[in-house]
C-alpha cells in the first residue's frame, strides 16, 4: 500500500504539500523510512527527474517535473508500477491547480495543504488495486517502466558518511532515451548555414596562407595568420556543434569559444576590411545566441494512466 505522500519544490526542498492523515510515530519502521524521504526531497535537484530507493521494508519513488517533486513512501510489496502511476496522477492535477509562478513565489512549508484532499482521494483508490483495472492498463504501465525504468538508489547515495557527504553526482540513468534539445528553429538554421560557408571559408584561406613563406612576405597572410583561420574555423564548427547537440556544458562551452573568436578576429584584423570583420564576429555573436535560445525539450513523465 501507498503509506505516505509529500510534495516538494524541487529548488530547495520546501514542502508544499503532504499527506496530513499520518501518524509515524506507531511505527518505528514507517518513522525512520519518512527520514529518507525527507532526504531524498532535500536532495532531489542534484538526482535524476526518476528515482527509486529501496529499503528493508519499504520503497520510496519520485518524480520531478516542472520544478516540483512527488514523493511516495510505499510497502516494498507494493508494485512499482503502481507507485509510479500514482505519482503521475498526482502531478498532473497539482500542475494544473497551481501556477509555476505562484509555486516559486511560496515562501512558508506546506502553502498548498489544501492540495492533501485530492492526495486523500487518490491514495485511497491506489490502495485498492482491484477498483483500478478499468482505468489503468497494467501492460501499457509495465512496458513503460520498462522502456524507461527509474534509476535506482543508493542508502549511500544520500545518507552522510564518516568523513563528510558522499558527491551526490548521481549518473543519469541508462535506460531510456537521453535529453534531447527543442527542434531547430530558422533562426538557428541560418545561423549555422551562415556559419559553415565561413568555416569553409577560413579553411580555404588558412591552408593558402599556410603554403606561404613568412620571409617572402610580410605585409600579406603568414604562417601564423594560416593557424590562427584554421583556429577559427574549429571554434566556429564547434559552435555548429554545440547548436545541434545537447551537452552539459554548453553555455559555458560557447561563452568560451566566443572569446577565442573575439581573440581571433583581433590577431587577423589587419587582413580583412571592416565589412569582413563585421561579417565574422557578427557571425560567432548569433551562433552564442543560437546556443543559448535552444533549450532542453521539456517531456513529462507519461503512464498512460
Amino acid at each position: 500500500m501507498i503509506i505516505y505522500a509529500l510534495i516538494v519544490r524541487t529548488k530547495d526542498g520546501m514542502a508544499l504539500s503532504a499527506t496530513t492523515d499520518f501518524n509515524d510515530e506507531v511505527n518505528k519502521s514507517i518513522k525512520e523510512s519518512k527520514r529518507y524521504v525527507k532526504l531524498l526531497a532535500k536532495k532531489a535537484s542534484t538526482l535524476p527527474d526518476r528515482c527509486t530507493l529501496y529499503l528493508s521494508l519499504h520503497s520510496v519513488h519520485f518524480i520531478s517535473a516542472l520544478g516540483v517533486t512527488y514523493l511516495a513512501l510505499c510497502d516494498s510489496s507494493y508494485p512499482t508500477v503502481l507507485a509510479f502511476s500514482f505519482l503521475s496522477e498526482l502531478m498532473r492535477d497539482f500542475i494544473t491547480k497551481y501556477e509555476t509562478v505562484r509555486i516559486n513565489m511560496a515562501r512558508r512549508p506546506y502553502s498548498f495543504i489544501e492540495f492533501d484532499n485530492f492526495i486523500h482521494k487518490t491514495r485511497q483508490r491506489y490502495n485498492k488495486p482491484q477498483s483500478l483495472t478499468t482505468r489503468v492498463n497494467l501492460a501499457e504501465l509495465s512496458e513503460e517502466m520498462k522502456l524507461r525504468a527509474p534509476h535506482l538508489l543508493n542508502i549511500a547515495d544520500i545518507e552522510p558518511v564518516k568523513n563528510g557527504y558522499r558527491s551526490y553526482n548521481i549518473p543519469q540513468p541508462a535506460v531510456g532515451p537521453p535529453p534531447r534539445l527543442e527542434p531547430l528553429s530558422w533562426f538557428a538554421t541560418f545561423v549555422v548555414s551562415q556559419a559553415c560557408i565561413l568555416s569553409a571559408l577560413g579553411i580555404y584561406r588558412s591552408l593558402k596562407a599556410l603554403s606561404e613563406s613568412s620571409l617572402e612576405e610580410y605585409d600579406g597572410p603568414s604562417p601564423f595568420h594560416g593557424f590562427i583561420f584554421l583556429l577559427e574555423s574549429c571554434l566556429r564548427i564547434f559552435q555548429v556543434f554545440l547548436i545541434l547537440q545537447q551537452s552539459r556544458y554548453r553555455l559555458p562551452l560557447s561563452w568560451t569559444s566566443l572569446a577565442l573568436l573575439a581573440v581571433c578576429a583581433w590577431l587577423v584584423w589587419e587582413l580583412r576590411d571592416e565589412w569582413q570583420c563585421s561579417v565574422f564576429l557578427a557571425s560567432a555573436v548569433l551562433c552564442h545566441v543560437a546556443v543559448s535560445r535552444r533549450r532542453i525539450r521539456i517531456k513529462l513523465p507519461d503512464y498512460n494512466v
